[in-house]
């Protein structure tokens, strides 16, 4: 658990350095894939990503294994 909120704040001061510097960082250059293999929506239409554009969106998905 430590090890997670220590990179989870690394990350952040990293995107906060890009972002002060006027820089995006490599990571945000990459385009999300779309929703392609998603079969069910709960709580929602099926969305894409043109729809979500300029959003802040948070995908919370998990598997039944």
């Amino acid at each position: 658990m430590k090890r997670l909120i220590a990179g989870a704040l690394l990350v952040g001061a990293m995107l906060m350095f890009a972002a002060a510097r006027g820089e995006q960082p490599i990571a945000m250059n990459i385009p999300a894939p779309e929703f392609e293999k998603a079969e069910e929506w709960i709580n929602s239409k099926p969305l894409q990503l043109k729809d979500l554009r300029g959003q802040v969106v948070v995908v919370h998905f998990w598997t039944f294994g």
